[in-house]
């Protein structure tokens, strides 16, 4: 029981560990074409509803996805050169690896389309955000002091 409950522990930890270096590794030109086209099939039919096993047994279903996708992602980088491999290892360890950089890119290109979609303050009649401000409340401190002076509370 608990060997179960550790396989899917490492299964939940280790599977967006390998999803990044595989990332990694499909990018990067030294690794050989065969591996990569290898490991996008086989996670492409692990997309695919082609393998579909029961989905009437609870847990099942969403499992075997999972632990097709950890195999191929393993045989992947086994088939990967290993001088390759522990490279791409330590830019990610660093935070400068392929996968963080085009993560960064995304960040950035979000930024910008948010900053071009979000309505602007002086297009107000348009449906854009206002923010309604009473005359009052426009005058500065010191106009607006004698007006408090006078009042009672």
């Amino acid at each position: 029981m608990f060997d179960r409950l550790r396989w899917f522990k490492s299964l939940f930890r280790d599977l967006p560990r390998q999803l990044q270096l595989a990332y990694c590794l499909v990018r990067d030109p030294r690794v050989p074409i065969a591996p990569k086209v290898g490991v996008l099939a086989a996670l492409g039919i692990v997309v695919t509803p082609i393998i579909d096993l029961p989905e009437a047994i609870p847990l099942v279903g969403e499992i075997d996805v999972l632990a097709l996708t950890m195999v191929a992602l393993r045989v992947f980088i086994a088939l990967c050169p290993s001088d390759v491999v522990a490279e791409q290892a330590r830019l990610i360890a660093e935070r400068q690896s392929r996968f963080d950089l085009d993560v960064r890119a995304g960040e950035r290109l979000a930024m910008v389309i948010w900053r071009r979609m979000r309505p602007e303050p002086e297009h107000a009649g348009d449906g854009g955000w206002t923010i309604e401000i009473d005359r009052e409340t426009e005058k500065s401190g010191a106009e607006q002091a004698p007006e408090r002076r006078g009042a009672v509370a």
